[in-house]
């Protein structure tokens, strides 16, 4: 069959596409692009109807793309991108920096990326940035189907298809609130720590793959874990007297200061990791994703 009736093919019906495919849902992908998710199921099946395959299937009761599906978000991704570079390109032409910055952050940056972007749009206000917070197993699904331009996190795979640069210090502490047994108290052994209920993030968390490491390493195991579903379920567990928990430290800052919270002095704490900015080696960074990735690992002359 010839491929000219892809020609046929509109941006509106391969925006949708790659929406359902990044949200792997009906419904999430039309709360994305506030349309209703008849209208977003119909531009689909047109979609199929056009070039005569289904492009997703169920498999239980997930969303999954069929052969046909993974050829075309693959071709729906680099043209997308392409039509992205050629608009900074021109942009450029005009002494502009524009565009969209699409990233993918681990949920433990998010409490420090929103300042290094918002001075990268100080000086480039034309440029919209798109950020999507989510945990480790997330953001390596992510990378394996090149969804953003770039990627914040902290464990990056040991991967030759990977580029990726350390840009900020990550350290993991332990916490408590101020009045738990171990507060105050000297050096805490390991094993000491690990009899207290230990609070934990969900397994495709990095801090908690970390951590678990550290602890498998010597042996050792909780006694008890509690998962809750984020960060900040975490810290509010922690001061609610559920139990200690390890945690970046830029992530507890807030309640550190105020004193509802406190480190503890741990042996093999802090865990000291690195923040890295990554991307797949073969994908060429468009001219607004260069620049913020050179503003963050570059440090600016003063």
């Amino acid at each position: 069959m010839s491929t000219a009736y892809l020609s046929r093919l509109t941006l509106r019906q391969l925006r949708i596409f790659l929406t359902v495919c990044q949200q792997e849902s009906y419904s999430r992908a039309a709360e994305e692009l506030a349309l209703t998710q008849p209208a977003v199921s119909a531009q689909v099946r047109n979609l199929e109807e056009l070039i005569g395959e289904p492009l997703f299937d169920y498999v239980g009761r997930r969303l999954s793309l069929t052969p046909a599906g993974q050829a075309m978000r693959r071709a729906g991704q680099d043209l997308m991108q392409r039509l992205g570079q050629a608009e900074m390109e021109l942009a450029e032409l005009r002494g502009v920096m524009q565009g969209t910055l699409s990233l993918a952050v681990e949920s433990s940056a998010q409490y420090f990326m929103p300042d290094r972007i918002a001075a990268f749009c100080r000086r480039h206000p034309e440029v919209e940035v798109r950020m999507r917070v989510m945990n480790h197993g997330e953001a390596l699904k992510s990378l394996r189907e090149e969804r953003h331009d770039l990627t914040i996190m902290g464990l990056v795979p040991d991967d030759r298809r990977l580029s990726f640069v350390p840009f900020r210090q990550n350290r993991l502490v332990a916490v408590a609130r101020p009045d738990h047994p171990l507060a105050g108290v000297g050096d805490v052994s390991l094993n000491r720590f690990l009899a207290f209920p230990l609070l934990v993030r969900e397994p495709g968390s990095g801090s908690r793959r970390v951590f678990e490491a550290l602890y498998q390493s010597r042996g050792l195991r909780p006694r008890r874990c509690q998962q809750l579903g984020s960060l900040e379920s975490i810290k509010a567990g922690v001061r609610a007297g559920l139990g200690l928990a390890v945690l970046p430290r830029e992530a507890c800052d807030d309640d550190l200061e105020a004193g509802r919270l406190v480190t503890l002095i741990v042996e093999g704490l802090p865990l000291k990791r690195s923040w890295c900015v990554v991307h797949p080696r073969a994908r060429q960074l468009t001219p607004v994703a260069e620049a913020f990735f050179q503003a963050l690992t570059v440090p600016e002359r003063g």
